[in-house]
């Protein structure tokens, strides 16, 4: 019998699932977390945005981004749907502490 290895998970996840942990034990700590992406990804999309009209106007690049420009979108998406996921955890772990 072999055995499989374990891969080896990076910083930024084992980070994130050590918050995600805390998250379930306080909810405090996922309420700060979901606000600070939310907001992270509020300012997240207002590069989005510059970039777009910044892109749209240029003449090399305005037929690629009227293609695929919705593509840049997604970064604010990613860290708006963590920070979602965060905040679903914490009121969660709320309801668990106070009902």
């Amino acid at each position: 019998m072999s055995r499989r290895r374990k891969q080896r998970q990076s910083t930024a996840e084992d980070l994130l699932d050590l918050i995600f942990e805390l998250t379930g034990m306080f909810w405090q700590i996922g309420a700060v977390v979901s606000a600070v992406l939310i907001l992270t990804s509020l300012t997240a999309f207002d590069w989005a945005n510059d970039q777009y009209a910044k892109a749209l106007s240029s003449t090399n690049l305005g037929q690629l981004v009227q293609s695929y420009g919705w593509m840049i979108y997604l970064i604010p998406l990613m860290i708006a749907g963590i920070g979602i996921m965060f905040g679903l955890k914490s009121f969660d772990s709320y309801r668990k502490s106070y009902y």
